[in-house]
């Protein structure tokens, strides 16, 4: 997806089918970096992370519709 299309409190599908809920885009340390929830395939969701935000986004396939 383009970086541009991606929105904060939404659920995205990974390449590798797994979820993210992305929760935060901010600038740190002078980069766009996007904070998420992992979630597992069982729906159990993990601790909070950073990544940078490009590399979310390329790593994305769309928004999730339905939610385990």
């Amino acid at each position: 997806m383009k970086l541009d299309s991606i929105k904060v409190g939404k659920t995205y599908v990974l390449k590798n089918g797994l979820l993210r809920r992305l929760e935060k885009l901010e600038v740190r340390e002078g980069r766009l970096d996007a904070g998420y929830v992992p979630i597992d395939r069982k729906g159990n969701e993990g601790d909070f992370r950073w990544s940078k935000a490009v590399t979310f986004a390329v790593s994305v396939l769309g928004e999730a519709k339905a939610l385990i």
